[in-house]
């Protein structure tokens, strides 16, 4: 499928494709900004969806944003680093980054990708996606290697979403959803595949196991054991192990210690005292709580804390119809223009 459609495109061309520039939009010549780490989204018209064709030599700083960010890797290779994590994504590989993750791309050499801002704050909340959440307390990596039973059908809802984006279509934004929700669903039947080969009543486990993990993102900081767990569930403890492994991907210690450390990654976020934070967030003290978290995340609490709440306004351009000297002409210009006032 992947390959298919990059025989498509010129690949050989450094300029964007007509079909892939983007709507004449003055909010999308912006180009992109990252302020305190957050970057501040320049949406389509006044939807919550953004996607761009990238053929760029550069990367783009550390940030992140209340969308989910997905890179299509059309043709070469693309480096990302989530989480401390790096991902360096062949052609053809999907890699979806969830809302509120730090990343940034790393690149010196041409290549063509897609990227995707979706905005699904409602979905994000949702009992829904409490179910799949663990295969987003990192970026999910899509292929064919790692998802061979959904991989094709992915690939393609992306492209379908490109078709209606570009193109402009009636509708475009409630289909470009649409096929969102349907790319989710898909990753809830690959964890569901997962578990059938394991289990002789599949709705059953997955459903037990479902309501598990809703339990647990309501009572993360609670001192729940693996035998509370499986008696939770109604199975033995060595099966509810299995079972919970091959639904989530995590064990069960991994999979509680990860929640709490992304709920104190958003508390982190806030003027809430680390030591506060170490408590809300389901740790018994300072110190076991700063060693976990150095330990899943590469930084230490107040690292993280300082990162996400220092001062950086940082423009960037990853749409090729900007100006990229744009800033830098901008910034001479300004201080040229201080130093003949002084």
């Amino acid at each position: 499928m992947a390959k298919d459609y990059v025989e498509k495109i010129d690949t050989e061309s450094r300029e964007v494709p007509e079909k892939y520039l983007q709507p004449d939009d003055e909010k999308l010549a912006e180009g992109r900004m990252v302020r305190n780490s957050k970057e501040l989204i320049n949406f389509n018209s006044s939807s919550h969806i953004r996607i761009w064709y990238n053929n760029q030599t550069h990367g783009y700083a550390l940030h992140s944003h209340e969308a989910f960010e997905i890179c299509v890797c059309v043709q070469n290779t693309y480096e990302i680093i989530v989480n401390g994590k790096s991902h360096v994504l062949k052609e053809g590989d999907i890699l979806i980054i969830p809302p509120n993750m730090l990343h940034e791309y790393i690149n010196d050499h041409y290549g063509v990708r897609f990227i995707y801002l979706i905005e699904m704050q409602e979905f994000f909340n949702s009992h829904d996606y409490k179910t799949i959440e663990p295969m987003f307390f990192n970026a999910f990596l899509c292929n064919m290697e790692t998802c061979p039973d959904i991989y094709d059908e992915v690939y393609k809802l992306f492209m379908e979403m490109n078709s209606v984006y570009f193109t402009n279509s009636n509708f475009w934004e409630t289909i470009v959803y649409s096929k969102m929700y349907q790319v989710f669903a898909e990753i809830a039947k690959h964890s569901e595949n997962a578990v059938k080969k394991e289990s002789t009543n599949l709705n059953q486990s997955v459903n037990r196991i479902s309501n598990l993990l809703k339990y647990m993102d309501i009572n993360y900081a609670e001192d729940i054991s693996t035998e509370d767990a499986a008696k939770f569930t109604g199975f033995s403890k060595y099966h509810f192990l299995r079972l919970f492994k091959l639904q989530t991907g995590y064990t069960f210690h991994d999979y509680l210690t990860l929640k709490r450390i992304r709920v104190a990654e958003e508390l982190l976020m806030t003027d809430t005292q680390i030591t506060d934070i170490a408590f809300q967030s389901g740790f018994n003290n300072l110190p076991s709580f700063c060693r976990t978290f150095k330990k899943y995340t590469n930084y230490s609490p107040s690292e993280y804390k300082k990162l996400r709440l220092n001062n950086i306004e940082n423009p960037h351009n990853p749409d090729p119809k900007f100006d990229k000297n744009l800033m830098d002409n901008k910034k001479s210009k300004d201080q040229s223009n201080k130093k003949n006032s002084d």
